[in-house]
């Protein structure tokens, strides 16, 4: 994908202790292999909305939404510390979801969410047919 200006995009965490973590932006400049983004959550010391230079391969477009039922042990992303991060359904205790998440710090915690910010994670293959999106298995 070329994000180009103006696209709004998903930046792959990779630092420590943000693997499994997406965070939403726009593209607001770029160059060859890289992209300025302008987050729309995360804030730099002023309060002001923070601006990174990011490699185009930690870059991905937004997934589509989808509704489905969620099933246990389902992947899923959820709304969690301004961005998305990747954990495992469990369980539902009344209306909450219980999502476990291995690489959060503290690990191996489990946190509940309203079904309104869990979503079911997929995974951005680039190099297949242009660029899709698939399925995380269970």
């Amino acid at each position: 994908m070329s994000f180009d200006i103006g696209e709004r995009v998903e930046v792959i965490g990779n630092e420590n202790g943000m693997e499994g973590s997406y965070f939403k932006g726009q593209v607001i400049d770029r160059s060859p292999g890289r992209r300025t983004i302008r987050y729309e959550t995360l804030l730099a010391d002023d309060g002001s909305p923070l601006e990174e230079v990011i490699s185009v391969r930690r870059l991905q477009p937004p997934p589509p939404t989808i509704m489905a039922r969620f099933h246990l042990e389902d992947m899923v992303d959820a709304w969690h510390n301004e961005g998305w991060w990747v954990g495992r359904y469990v369980r539902r205790e009344g209306g909450k979801y219980i999502v476990f998440f291995e690489n959060e710090a503290p690990p191996n915690q489990h946190v509940s969410y309203p079904k309104a910010q869990i979503r079911i994670h997929q995974e951005w293959k680039e190099l297949e047919e242009g660029g899709k999106w698939k399925y995380a298995k269970r």
